[in-house]
């Protein structure tokens, strides 16, 4: 049964894997990263396999936990492990495993990831629109001059 208001506080060390990024590793879709370099606290996601900058840390979570439900997780409680644990503009790298992260049951992460991929959907259809009603304005604006 999906239940958003019951949740574990775990540390981030606890639920994933984390290092900083090397050079030329290829990490799997999936992994989440957070900037520790120069950092206003940046958060990216892994749709894909792919290279991490070495500025960052890659987090793979353990199985059992929905990887973009994990990012999700990541980006809510940034602010405050920001304001925590950031040492000026950068972030120390063993700091990472105290990240906070609200864990729900695996059902509920699937409902809150299916929640995030409808927003994202209806915001992509909104953004067509958008750039369509726009290149609409410029043809008609050079129209009107000819």
């Amino acid at each position: 049964m999906v239940d958003f208001k019951t949740y574990e506080i775990v540390k981030l060390e606890d639920v994933a894997e984390y290092a900083r990024a090397k050079q030329g590793k290829t990490y799997p879709a999936g992994t989440s990263t957070l900037q520790i370099s120069a950092t206003r606290g940046g958060i990216g996601f892994l749709s894909e396999p792919g290279y991490v900058h070495t500025k960052n840390v890659a987090i793979i979570p353990q199985t059992g936990i929905d990887p973009l439900y994990f990012n999700i997780a990541m980006q809510r409680n940034i602010d405050l492990f920001m304001h925590k644990y950031a040492t000026g503009i950068n972030i120390q790298e063993h700091e990472v495993g105290k990240f906070p992260i609200y864990l729900h049951d695996y059902e509920t992460q699937k409902a809150i990831v299916a929640m995030f991929r409808q927003l994202e959907h209806e915001m992509m259809v909104e953004r067509d629109t958008v750039n369509a009603l726009k290149d609409l304005k410029n043809n008609m604006l050079s129209n009107m001059f000819v």
